[in-house]
């Protein structure tokens, strides 16, 4: 999360992701703020931009990340994109999922899925479905093959 950005750096805007959540911009307005907000720095450098425009914070539900989840499966946003939402939500402080005690775990596990998909679950039209079934009921569907390679590699196998 950086604060001095240079200025010729497309920002994700906080505000713009409230406007989602609470139904006053459609996801293609939130995709389209969200384009440019991340930029290769250099050969192993990423670096996200976030303009964090927000008085007060925004509390995050289960109801809020299924939006997200209905809009990937709409074809509305991207993997890249959710990947981008979930880090702004964890780097800003603007953001707490501690408002409700039924969802927040449920929240912060979907926001660390989401943010590192490379070791998880990989943000495809299949693991969203789970997701989505996750945060509305708390029932995990997920199974080993719906995780990374990354994560498989890392791990180990099981098998002998």
């Amino acid at each position: 999360f950086r604060r001095g950005w240079p200025r010729r750096c497309a920002r994700m805007k906080i505000s713009v992701l409230r406007s989602f959540f609470d139904g006053t911009c459609d996801a293609r307005t939130l995709a389209k703020d969200l384009e440019g907000g991340v930029t290769r720095t250099s050969y192993d450098v990423i670096s996200q931009y976030i303009d964090d425009d927000l008085d007060g914070d925004l509390p995050v539900t289960t109801t809020h990340l299924e939006l997200i989840c209905d809009a990937l499966t709409k074809g509305d946003l991207t993997a890249q994109m959710i990947q981008q939402i979930a880090f702004a939500m964890e780097a800003c402080d603007r953001f707490d999922w501690d408002c409700n005690i039924s969802d927040r775990v449920r929240v912060a596990e979907v926001i660390g899925w989401w943010d590192s998909p490379e070791i998880n679950y990989p943000i495809t039209d299949v693991t969203m479905t789970k997701f989505r079934h996750y945060l509305s009921t708390g029932e995990d569907l997920f199974t080993r093959e719906d995780l990374s390679p990354g994560f498989i590699r890392a791990v180990g196998s099981t098998q002998p």
